[in-house]
């Protein structure tokens, strides 16, 4: 019988068994969330720090080459080794604590906050990690759901989750199953997911933003934000003065806490962008949160942006008045069974999500980047920041590229030493995990005006563009890299054919194949492929990196367009 190690993980303080199998390999069949990728020992993806054991390489074949990925000498690779002994590893900025897909969970009040609001009040059966601002799916049978915002911090309420339900004509769940439910009745949940979280733990001041039951979504943020010294203004619109259910609570805070302010808007009198705007905040240092119905978000985001909001500091989600997210279109085809395998958990709506918070870290983390900064630097703070906004950890290392290093492909040497200038151009290249969606999203930012920079970049997003119109059109993934290599050189730059894309699902897509889309020879289906280009100068050490999940034309994507998160310069 094989002797078993003792695999202790720190700081997370779990622990796993491994026999003769890789240590990825247990780690896994565990139900441990340990990133990884190539399984190649080419990307680092499942690189750890050894505090204690023994280990060996695996054993390869005189044609397998050797793992590439530099390692200091107490650093391993999950995937390349196997344990000989008992063993501590270190997992820095990694969350073992995987989200809680399903949970049955029992009624615990219902009552009337207005005329046609209830309040529903359940009980979850363990505690459930959720951040201010997220929300569950109701999940209803026959496939169908309906989703709702938690309305309180369930860590400081018992484990209780709280929702505010208007009753809608017709509703299939406010009309048909929320009037049945008694108390005890049980209700089946997935969850907690959802961009519009809080953001930040500096004291700038907070700009809150709800039409309806979008308050819903941001009372948790409002509770967070009074826990900090911060400014607090909120804005809530509604119809008539019974939408706004929770006034007592709001004008109660409001008196008790000077820094801390709140108003009605009646829609009839005005919109909640338009006052909101009307009044002297500090727009280029403030955070804005937004839910509600997407007229809302989708004016408040451009009137925000207008007046100095920065982007990464827009965080908003769009609902319809039936509590269901905004209708996003079905994959272009059914997935290939083969080539596009997906988990259980995948949605489209976890996609986007995921693909939105992505978005706007990459916005926040280069927004910091500063001249003077090595690269070490910048992946470190690039490191915090993922793990301030949330993620539990990455899928792929973050990458970042300045200057020479932006020709070279994540998997190639790069100086860490290497130091941003005043006019340079930098490569970010993002793999977050969030609530158990990978993320995927780079881009590259010009600083100071430097011709042959910018016209890299305009290249770049045209080269993007246009082969993902080429996707509308029902090419293959052969077919749309050689449409990008015609489009590069017929700009003047070269495709580097390297970096030819791959699949992305629920975490961990890396076990469901590892095909590449320049190699994909059906039609890829929509929320599954990430499309990457890279560019390079033909003679000059310039290049640019670009790379997106390929979104159908009729789908809703969360977060700004590509070219409004990276508009081409960083401050």
């Amino acid at each position: 019988m094989q002797k078993r190690h003792v695999i202790e993980l720190s700081p997370a303080g779990k622990a796993f068994e491994a026999a003769d199998e890789l240590l990825l390999d247990a780690m896994l069949a565990s139900d441990l969330p340990v990133p990884f990728s190539c399984r190649r020992g080419a990307c680092g993806s499942c690189k750890v720090k050894v505090l204690s054991g023994q280990y060996r390489a695996k054993q390869r074949t005189a044609d397998t080459p050797a793992p590439s990925y530099p390692l200091a000498a107490n650093e391993l690779l999950l995937c390349q080794n196997h344990a000989c002994s008992d063993m501590r590893l270190e997992i820095p900025g990694w969350s073992l604590d995987t989200p809680t897909l399903g949970i049955t969970a029992p009624v615990l009040s219902k009552r009337a906050l207005s005329v046609d609001i209830i309040e529903l009040v359940v009980q979850a059966p363990q505690p459930l990690v959720v951040r201010p601002g997220q929300y569950v799916r109701f999940r209803l049978g026959d496939g169908d759901s309906r989703c709702f915002s938690i309305a309180n911090l369930p860590a400081q309420d018992q484990g209780r989750l709280v929702f505010h339900i208007r009753k809608v004509v017709g509703g299939l769940f406010s009309e048909g199953i929320l009037p049945t439910l008694q108390v005890g009745d049980p209700v089946d949940l997935e969850g907690p997911v959802g961009a519009c979280t809080w953001q930040h733990e500096d004291q700038q001041p907070v700009v809150l933003l709800a039409t309806g039951t979008g308050y819903a979504g941001i009372k948790p943020l409002l509770l967070t934000a009074l826990a900090r010294d911060a400014e607090i203004t909120l804005y809530w619109g509604g119809a008539t003065l019974g939408d706004f259910y929770d006034a007592a609570f709001l004008d109660q805070t409001s008196h008790a806490t000077p820094r801390f302010r709140w108003h009605r808007v009646l829609s009839a009198h005005a919109r909640v962008q338009q006052v909101a705007l009307a009044h002297a905040h500090p727009w280029a240092e403030a955070h804005v949160y937004a839910c509600g119905n997407s007229a809302m978000i989708s004016q408040a985001r451009d009137l925000c942006l207008a007046a100095g909001v920065q982007p990464h500091r827009f965080v908003a989600e769009a609902f319809v008045s039936s509590g269901t997210r905004e209708p996003v279109a079905s994959p272009c085809q059914a997935l290939d069974p083969l080539l596009e395998k997906v988990g259980p958990r995948y949605s489209l709506d976890g996609m986007l999500a995921a693909r939105e918070q992505s978005v706007r870290a990459l916005a926040a983390i280069a927004s910091q980047l500063k001249v003077g900064m090595s690269t070490a630097q910048a992946l470190q703070l690039a490191d915090q920041t993922l793990q301030a906004m949330g993620a539990s950890h990455t899928w792929h290392p973050t990458y970042i590229r300045f200057g020479d290093d932006t020709v070279r492909t994540p998997r190639q040497g790069i100086d860490l030493q290497r130091r941003l200038r005043a006019t340079d151009i930098a490569v970010v290249d993002l793999g977050p995990v969030w609530d158990g969606y990978e993320g995927d999203y780079g881009d590259t930012f010009v600083f100071g005006e430097h011709p042959l920079y910018h016209a890299c970049v305009k290249a770049l997003h045209e080269v993007f563009d246009e082969t993902r119109q080429a996707w509308y059109t029902g090419l293959t993934g052969r077919e749309l890299y050689d449409v990008a290599e015609r489009s590069a050189l017929a700009k003047g730059w070269c495709l580097e054919r390297n970096l030819a894309g791959h699949r992305i699902a629920d975490f961990p897509h890396a076990l469901f194949g590892q095909d590449k889309l320049a190699e994909l020879e059906i039609v890829p289906s929509e929320m599954v492929w990430v499309l990457e280009i890279q560019l390079c100068h033909p003679t000059e050490p310039v290049g640019a990196f670009f790379e997106d999940i390929l979104i159908g034309p009729t789908s809703t994507p969360r977060g700004p367009a590509h070219h409004l998160a990276s508009s081409g310069h960083a401050a």
